[in-house]
C-alpha cells in the first residue's frame, strides 16, 4: 500500500522521537527497514520534501482529514480554484487531485462572484444579427481535411445553414450565405472576422461579400477577436463534441454532410437549451413574414 507523504512524515517523526522502533515504523508504512533508514536520512537532509516519492502514482492521495479541509476551504471561499486551494494548504498532490475531491463533493462548478461583471450581448430579435464563420480545419482520418462553414442567429442560436467543405474559399462562404438568405430572409447585420473571404485586404475597394451586403443593406460588423464571436465559437465546440466523433471514420464528405443535415435539424428543432430554460432554438427563432421556412419555398 502506498501512503501519502503526510503519513510517512508522521511515522518518521515518531521514530525520531523514539516513540516507536524501526520494526514498528516499517510495519506502519508496509515497507522494509532499509526503506525506513532511507526515509530517515532523506528527512534529516531535506525535511518533509525528502519524503516525497517522485514516482508519479505515489503522491496522488489525500487523507480523509485533508479532503475535509479542502472541501471546507472551498465552501468558505467559493472563488478558490483547485490550484489555489492546493497552494493555500501547501498540499503535495497535483491540482487535478484537489479538483477530483471538489467534483465528488459537487463543488467543482460552483459559480464564483466576478470582480468585474461580464458584459453579455444578445440581439433583441431573430434576424437582428447573424454570426458567420469558418471552423478551423478538422483532419478526418479517412475523409481528409474538411472545413465547416455556418451561420448562426445571435438571438436564438438557430443555425440557418451549415455545410462541410474541402476548401474555405470565397465561393464556399457564398454558398452558405445564399442558403441562409434564401430560406430565412435578410438579417439586419452580420458579424464575421476580417478574413479575406469577407473583407478586402486593400485600403480601398471592397470584397464581393462586402459589395453584396451593401446592396442588400446588411450592416457588417467586424470581429477582431475570437471572443467577439463567442456564440458561434461555442457552437463549434458543440459540433466537435457532439457530431464530429460520430462521423470520425466516415470516408466521404457527401456522407458527412448527409449526416450533418440530420444532426443540424435535431440541433435546431429537438435540442432543448438549458440556457433558454429548456426550449429549442427553433422555438426562439421567428423569421420575418415572407421568409422561406424548411426549404419548401415556391418562387415568388
Amino acid at each position: 500500500m502506498k501512503y501519502p507523504v503526510e503519513k510517512r512524515q508522521e511515522v518518521i517523526n515518531r521514530l525520531l522521537k523514539k516513540e516507536i522502533g524501526k520494526d514498528r515504523a516499517a510495519e506502519l508504512l508496509a515497507c522494509t527497514k532499509r526503506t525506513i533508514e532511507n526515509y530517515v536520512q532523506a528527512f534529516l537532509k531535506e525535511g518533509g520534501a525528502g519524503l516525497v516519492d517522485h514516482r508519479h502514482s505515489n503522491n496522488v492521495k489525500l487523507t480523509e482529514e485533508k479532503k475535509r479541509t479542502v472541501i471546507g476551504l472551498k465552501k468558505q471561499d467559493r472563488w478558490r480554484s483547485a490550484r489555489n486551494i492546493r497552494d493555500r494548504l501547501k498540499l503535495t498532490v497535483d491540482e487535478s487531485t484537489v479538483r477530483r475531491v471538489l467534483q465528488r463533493a459537487g463543488l467543482a462548478r460552483e459559480n464564483r462572484g466576478r470582480i468585474k461583471p461580464l458584459q453579455r450581448f444578445e440581439a433583441e430579435k431573430p434576424n437582428d444579427l447573424w454570426q458567420t464563420d469558418i471552423m478551423g480545419k478538422i483532419d478526418f482520418p479517412k475523409a481528409g481535411i474538411l472545413y465547416l462553414i455556418a451561420t448562426l442567429d445571435d438571438h436564438s442560436r438557430f443555425c440557418p445553414a451549415g455545410r462541410w467543405f474541402k476548401t474555405q474559399g470565397k465561393l464556399d462562404v457564398f454558398r452558405i450565405w445564399y442558403e441562409s438568405l434564401e430560406r430565412w430572409g435578410l438579417p439586419k447585420a452580420m458579424l464575421q472576422d476580417e478574413g479575406s473571404q469577407y473583407k478586402a485586404r486593400t485600403r480601398f475597394g471592397a470584397a464581393d461579400y462586402q459589395w453584396y451586403a451593401s446592396l442588400l443593406k446588411i450592416e457588417l460588423i467586424w470581429a477582431r477577436r475570437a471572443q467577439t464571436k463567442g456564440k458561434i465559437e461555442r457552437f463549434w465546440r458543440f459540433v466537435q463534441d457532439d457530431f464530429v466523433r460520430e462521423v470520425w471514420s466516415v470516408t466521404a464528405i457527401n456522407e458527412i454532410n448527409y449526416r450533418f443535415r440530420a444532426w443540424l435539424k435535431s440541433y435546431n428543432y429537438s435540442f432543448k437549451s438549458r440556457y433558454f430554460g429548456g426550449v429549442t432554438h427553433a422555438a426562439r427563432y421567428h423569421p420575418p413574414v415572407g421568409a422561406c421556412r424548411g426549404g419548401n419555398c415556391k418562387p415568388c
